[in-house]
Order: structure tokens, then C-alpha cells, then sequence
């Protein structure tokens, strides 16, 4: 197993470790149950050659959300997300119709900095799996472009946000999170050939978006 995916798989076993103590320690007086959100955004690749000389631009994002409050501040929950970027142009040909597309499914930890302002900072940390379908050079002489699936990967991410609340149970939220897609190597197949993706996948996200939270009664 690669050593970011370690790194990401022990932080979330620490994240529901420290939960558990939370709860025991916390289960009295605690005013959220559970927590959905969506939000949209950018998202900004952070090595852009990702397949030969064909770069990606800045994309957009969509995400939804939901966990559980086993604390006062502490959350655990599951995500689905959805990135889109198009590559740069390529003066020989026409890409337009080509895109970049990534699926990520995984679990989430969050821990809150509540308090007695409206104001909630918070740190969340991401593993799952990634689904990619991207643009990509194939036929005999590299010369076509096409979108094909490769096989799933890793992905994990961490993020900083802070919440606005609204109302009691309603908030708005901006986040921004550093995100990996451990793709290297990762297979696809296309007309009976084996295409490696030749590096790991790292970009910026920049979220904003809604939650709204639900209490024990």
C-alpha cells in the first residue's frame, strides 16, 4: 500500500479513535444530531501536466454530504463529489467535447470549533475512492483523443472552513482543502489496450456552500 494512503487510513482511524473518547466525554448537552451540506466550487490543479503535454485548466466542483455528531464538535459522515476541468486547447485539433472528469465516494472526519459565536471554524480530513474518466491520447500513433475510465483509486483530502450560522439549525460555509488522487499506474483499457495513468492527480478546492443540522429531538 502506497505511504499517503497509510498516512490518510491511520489519520482516520486517530479521527474515530479521539471520537469515541468524545462521546463518552460529551454525549450530555449535545445540541446536533446530524449534519447534511452541498456545496460548489473550483477546483484548481496543482501539477497541471497530467497526461503528456495535455494540461488541465481550473474546473468547477460539486459536493454533497452527511454525518453524524458523536460529540459536541466532533463529526463523522460519508461524501460523493463530482470535479469537472477541460484540458488546455491543442491547436491541431478540436477538444472541445473532451473533459477531465473525477468521481469521489469516501468517508469524512470533522472536527468543529464551537462556540458562542455565530462563527465556526472547523478542519475536516477525507478518504475514499476516486473514479476517474479522463481525456485521454490513444490509437496506434497517439493522435486521438478520447475519454476512458480507469480503474478506482485512493483519494483523500484535508480542508479548513469556517461556518456561518444563519439560524439555529442552518449555516453557509467556506472551505478550501488540498486534495490527492493516487492514480499513478492506475489502468484503463480502450479498444483491447492498457493505458497506465502516468502520475498521481493533486489540486485546490475552493467550497462554498449550505448546511443544515438536526437535533436530538
Amino acid at each position: 500500500m502506497k505511504k499517503t494512503s497509510v498516512v490518510f487510513i491511520l489519520a482516520m482511524f486517530l479521527i474515530f479513535a479521539t471520537a469515541a473518547i468524545a462521546q463518552d466525554e460529551e454525549e450530555e448537552g449535545k445540541w446536533r444530531n446530524f449534519e447534511i451540506s452541498m456545496n460548489i466550487g473550483l477546483t484548481m490543479p496543482s501539477n497541471i501536466d497530467w497526461y503528456d503535454t495535455l494540461a488541465a485548466k481550473n474546473g468547477i466542483h460539486f459536493g454533497m454530504s452527511g454525518g453524524y455528531y458523536l460529540s459536541e464538535r466532533i463529526c463523522l459522515g460519508s461524501y460523493f463529489s463530482y470535479s469537472q476541468m477541460a484540458p488546455e486547447e491543442v491547436s491541431s485539433f478540436d477538444i472541445s467535447d473532451q473533459k477531465y472528469k473525477m468521481y469521489n465516494v469516501g468517508l469524512y472526519g470533522k472536527y468543529a470549533f464551537s462556540g458562542e459565536s455565530n462563527f465556526e471554524p472547523y478542519v475536516k480530513i477525507s478518504a475514499g475512492i476516486n473514479f476517474a474518466k479522463f481525456a485521454t491520447w490513444v490509437g496506434d500513433f497517439r493522435t486521438i483523443l478520447r475519454e476512458i475510465s480507469y480503474d478506482p483509486a485512493f483519494s483523500g483530502g484535508l480542508y479548513l472552513g469556517a461556518s456561518y450560522f444563519t439560524s439555529d439549525y442552518g449555516a453557509l460555509f467556506l472551505e478550501v482543502g488540498y486534495h490527492i488522487d493516487k492514480l499513478k499506474n492506475t489502468p484503463a483499457i480502450y479498444a483491447g489496450e492498457t493505458f497506465p495513468f502516468p502520475e498521481d492527480i493533486k489540486y485546490l478546492e475552493l467550497n462554498i456552500g449550505v448546511a443544515v443540522f438536526f437535533g436530538p429531538e
